[in-house]
């Protein structure tokens, strides 16, 4: 039987105290200083894991995807009979209609945690990181079936991961209704001309629902 690794250990103590922390008291409230008296450990040791508490936040967003049982990724690669192309749109609807479904009072934290240059700051690293990798990863399989003719699946995926989580995002820019429409039609175009055909008719309206329940009409 392998034995586990005591430094492992610590660092997953630290990063679940940390997310049950930030989920009770909320993000901006809680310190360094929290997190180990909690623990049990000393600064010292915490900085032996995480360089900064920046870190420290980027890597409890990392568990909390990785760890989730509606992970779209995930979900997505277990589809049978869907090539890439099918498997990446799956996955980018779940994803967007969770945004949809959430209620007013998560609606409201996503966006104070929006206008957090910290937090905003670990979700760029997270998108170009994490999520642009499972991108990729569905990318290079449509080369392969045919889907999708990407020239260069890692540039692509890191592309739409970003604009995806702040150009696009409902919650970040302040805009008209009729602008964020723009955007849509701008970005499938933008992700047809790398040979990501994505944008489908269903995604569209989802994302039009989204922009009726955060932007208003000129």
């Amino acid at each position: 039987m392998p034995r586990r690794d005591p430094d492992q250990k610590t660092k997953q103590d630290i990063l679940e105290t940390a997310m049950r922390l930030f989920a009770e008291k909320g993000l901006e409230n809680v310190k360094v200083e929290d997190v180990v008296k909690e623990v049990g450990v000393t600064r010292g040791a915490f900085y032996h894991y995480f360089k900064s508490r920046e870190e420290l936040i980027a890597g409890v967003m990392y568990k909390a995807f990785e760890e989730n049982d509606d992970n779209p990724y995930l979900l997505a690669y277990k589809q049978k009979g869907l090539n890439a192309l099918e498997k990446l749109r799956f996955a980018a609807k779940l994803s967007l209609r969770s945004h949809l479904d959430a209620s007013e009072s998560m609606r409201k934290q996503i966006k104070e945690l929006s206008s957090d240059p910290i937090v905003f700051k670990n979700e760029i690293i997270f998108q170009v990181t994490v999520m642009a990798a499972y991108i990729e990863k569905l990318l290079i399989e449509g080369n392969k079936d045919g889907s999708m003719h990407v020239s260069f699946p890692k540039q692509a995926s890191q592309t739409i991961a970003w604009l995806v989580a702040s150009w696009l995002s409902p919650y970040l820019l302040e805009v008209s209704y009729e602008e964020y429409i723009d955007k849509i039609s701008f970005f499938e175009q933008l992700v047809a001309s790398l040979g990501v055909l994505i944008m489908d008719d269903e995604m569209k309206e989802i994302y039009f629902a989204l922009g009726r329940k955060e932007f208003k009409k000129e």
